[in-house]
């Protein structure tokens, strides 16, 4: 398979940008050849002078549709008295505004998020990949325990005060500030792009199914992005965008959601570390967390298997593997017959992401808006001819036959009446 690049593909769409252009103006000068051919010859027959009809009428359609398409981007002409033209360039805040608030209001917004995770059982869905990966799982910790208990154990303790003191450590932590100190390596290292491949996998398989809807959102930002042709033309184009940035988020850093990405998650994890709201809502979830049966259970496992572990300088590494397994299917079992557990991790973690969403979503307007702004006029015009260009071409393609046929009905009717 061919390796997307943006560049690549860019170059792609310019080269049949121009093709396209080539082909219109074409048949424009073509119908134009023709029309002077039989002109001349018109009073030889009904033949001659149809096609003579047909010519004139397609060159009218031809010019009529070039000025149209011309006048999304430029001046037809260069002539800047002609009223409505070089829509674009001449409504550039509005479109990065409207385009801004398009995204926001319709993918990141808490009650959008929300009511797609009320849809899923998140604590069911973690059980589920656990207990599908339970051995890879079950053999990733066995081999980073030992560091984690050098961590947390000293020789000066003894076993029978570990679950104190495991348990005096864990209150002393501050939730989300742990979070962000851990998300700096992770996101540094990438590993946050799965997840972020798969919002976006969900983003494209909701508008794919949904395209009545997205056509009329988009109807509501500006009345022409709803015509039949262009609203088709600018879903087709929103759904590419989505596949685009999905293959180019491991393989383009310069790509937009890269960009995005890296223009959020450090605030993000510097508000984990410093915002005293987030910090609170932190110590309510580990509250929640600290106070649940099944954490009491697991960490009396724990304590069983590090102490072991410990005891025996982590030589025993079949002992612990089977400690292990017994802690994760314990998890497991509790939180799959546990109805009041799940209900409080998928309500926590639901409203965690709400609250990130309602602080962070203006932020991802903010992006797109500043980052459209920021153009230059011509260059965002020239982005979006090159885009959609070659597709608007075939405007003028229908516009040279349509007008040529609709030419040649009305020559006939005036011959027969």
């Amino acid at each position: 398979m061919e390796k997307y690049t943006y560049t690549d593909e860019n170059e792609k769409l310019r080269k049949k940008l121009r093709l396209m252009k080539i082909i219109a103006t074409s048949l424009l000068v073509f119908m134009t050849i023709v029309f002077i051919i039989f002109r001349r010859l018109e009073g030889r027959g009904l033949l001659y002078s149809s096609i003579a009809a047909f010519a004139e009428a397609s060159m009218v359609g031809a010019l009529a549709d070039w000025f149209a398409v011309v006048a999304l981007f430029k001046h037809p002409l260069g002539l800047r008295i002609i009223p409505h033209t070089a829509i674009i360039a001449n409504n550039k805040s509005r479109i990065a505004k409207a385009l801004s608030n398009f995204v926001v209001s319709n993918f990141f917004t808490p009650e959008i998020i929300k009511a797609k995770l009320d849809k899923v059982s998140i604590s069911k869905t973690v059980s589920g990949y656990v207990e599908k990966n339970r051995d890879m799982i079950v053999k990733a910790i066995v081999v980073r325990l030992p560091s984690l208990a050098d961590s947390f154990i000293n020789d000066e303790k003894v076993s029978n005060f570990l679950k104190a003191q495991l348990h005096t450590k864990v209150e002393d932590i501050s939730l989300y500030p742990l979070l962000g100190k851990s998300l700096t390596p992770l996101v540094e290292s990438g590993y946050h792009k799965p997840l972020v491949k798969g919002l976006l996998n969900a983003t494209y398989k909701f508008i794919s199914e949904n395209k009545d809807k997205t056509i009329l959102v988009l109807g509501g930002i500006n009345k022409t992005l709803a015509l039949p042709f262009i609203g088709d033309l600018v879903y087709r184009k929103i759904l590419e965008f989505l596949i685009r940035q999905t293959e180019e988020i491991d393989t383009n850093d310069e790509a937009e959601i890269n960009k995005l990405l890296m223009s959020v998650i450090p605030k993000l994890i510097d508000d984990m570390k410093n915002s005293q709201e987030l910090i609170e809502k932190g110590e309510t979830l580990k509250g929640q967390i600290l106070n649940s049966d099944v954490y009491n259970k697991a960490v009396n496992m724990l304590t069983e298997v590090i102490v072991d572990y410990k005891n025996s300088y982590f030589e025993n590494e079949a002992k612990l593997t089977e400690k292990v397994s017994l802690m994760i299917d314990m998890v497991i079992n509790g939180i799959n017959k546990n109805d009041t557990l799940r209900e409080t991790i998928d309500n926590s973690v639901i409203g965690g992401i709400e609250s990130i969403v309602s602080q962070y979503g203006d932020r991802v307007g903010s992006l797109i808006y500043d980052t459209m702004e920021g153009w230059e006029t011509k260059d965002m015009v020239d982005k979006l001819e090159v885009q959609v260009g070659a597709d608007l071409q075939y405007i003028r393609i229908n516009g040279t036959v349509i007008g040529g046929l609709a030419g040649l009905v009305i020559h006939l009717l005036s011959q027969l009446f």
